[in-house]
């Protein structure tokens, strides 16, 4: 049976911000012409200030001063994007019927969004954003495409539409179901496609960055990829079992093979094949061990349960914000 949506919804959209007020001027001046000015919309713009060093909270103070519809939440220092849009789920408040994400460097256009409520409308609970296009060097594009086959492949739902970015939008329900994680390793295109539900993508141009430098860097892609691995999928641990399986078989063999041959003849030991049988095993049980370790540290992290951030200022909070 299809959900009942509402005819005027009330869409908040999170948008975080480390050191942007280069952009933050011609990203509010945007959303306000493109979506807050919308009759078929309530939305407003929640923006989440990551620890910025630059003058990007005074300026998202100004604004929310003189527009009611924009508000802000500034973090005690730089937690992480993926931290940064936890707190703004947070603190949308109970009254919202849609939430999106978007960043403020205009690299998403904000009349996506409008693409993404429809889709919403003909009762989808996650809308994704897939690049159509966009003007990244060749090596960061090829990587993207990669990261996305593999996780695809191994981490993520089957069946799931997801993309490797955060600019989607998603019902009420399914923020219900995002707000109950609080895990410190956090990928928030994962999280928001391990809930399930009904999915979608919209298409889009993706545009040149106004001003200042992405922070997607091939570091930080390939940190996403392994968070997401080692959070998501069984591949790590069933590698660890296989690849222990597989060298006590070879060893088993191994050891046939030198207890034949010593019955047999006479056996000189040779120092650089025992050298490189070691080598190669210590290697191999080192490896394994920092996979363990990896997570062993993700446990101990997991139980002494710290906050995931602090709040050091807010905007005027909307009555029944959640406190975290």
């Amino acid at each position: 049976m299809k959900r009942l949506r509402a005819e005027r919804p009330r869409l908040v959209i999170v948008t975080p911000v480390y050191n942007e007020a280069e952009n933050l001027g011609a990203f509010i001046e945007s959303v306000r012409e493109i979506l807050l000015s919308r009759t078929d919309l309530d939305a407003e713009v929640l923006f989440v200030d990551d620890g910025s060093a630059d003058a990007s909270w005074e300026l998202i103070e100004e604004s929310a001063e003189a527009d009611p519809r924009l508000r802000g939440v500034k973090l005690s220092r730089n937690f992480s994007a993926h931290v940064a849009l936890a707190a703004g789920f947070d603190a949308v408040g109970p009254d919202a019927d849609i939430v999106a994400t978007i960043a403020c460097d205009l690299q998403d256009p904000p009349e996506t969004v409008l693409a993404f409520v429809e889709s919403w409308r003909e009762g989808n609970d996650i809308v994704w954003g897939e690049r159509k296009t966009r003007r990244d060097s060749g090596w960061k594009r090829a990587a993207s495409g990669l990261l996305e086959s593999v996780l695809r492949r191994f981490a993520m739902p089957r069946g799931s539409k997801f993309r490797t970015g955060s600019f989607l939008l998603m019902d009420r329900r399914v923020l219900e179901c995002f707000l109950q994680y609080r895990e410190h390793s956090r990928v928030t295109f994962a999280l928001v496609a391990w809930t399930g539900f009904k999915q979608d993508v919209v298409g889009y141009e993706r545009k040149p960055r106004l001003k200042g430098r992405s922070g997607w860097t091939f570091r930080r892609m390939a940190n996403t990829a392994y968070d997401v691995f080692i959070g998501f999928s069984d591949v790590p641990a069933k590698f660890l079992t296989f690849t222990g399986t597989s060298m006590f078989a070879l060893s088993v063999l191994a050891l046939i093979y030198l207890v034949t041959v010593w019955f047999i003849q006479d056996v000189q030991p040779g120092w650089t094949g025992i050298m490189a049988t070691l080598t190669f095993f210590f290697g191999l049980v080192f490896m394994m061990l920092g996979i363990i370790v990896e997570y062993l540290y993700r446990i101990f992290v997991e139980t002494k349960a710290r906050p995931l951030y602090f709040v050091a200022e807010r905007t005027e909070p909307r009555i029944g914000e959640r406190k975290r």
